[in-house]
């Protein structure tokens, strides 16, 4: 059975509190076992795009089935309200699910 992955690029932090609020509580998903982190941090470089991107991570799923369904995962969906309503307001990011 494929894994899945979350490939997530970060242009934008512009509420930084919301933002700390919504990783703490997605850190508790990583530490409980949910899904494994396997590169996170400041992007060194953005090679192709209009956008520098400040920040990346890539998450690793079980299985291809739980990248596509986490998004609605409970936890997740509590971490998520951490950046509003609107999450634009506080972040502009891109996510993407591969599967591999």
């Amino acid at each position: 059975m494929a894994k899945g992955y979350w490939i997530n690029h970060v242009e934008e932090i512009i509420d930084q509190e919301a933002f700390d609020r919504y990783v703490t509580k997605v850190n508790a998903l990583i530490e409980r076992g949910e899904f494994k982190m396997i590169a996170i941090g400041p992007v060194a470089k953005t090679q192709i795009g209009a956008k520098d991107m400040q920040f990346a991570a890539v998450a690793e799923f079980e299985t291809f089935e739980k990248a596509m369904s986490f998004i609605s995962h409970p936890d997740y969906v509590d971490a998520l309200n951490e950046l509003g309503a609107d999450e634009i307001i506080s972040v502009k990011r891109t996510s993407c699910v591969v599967s591999g």
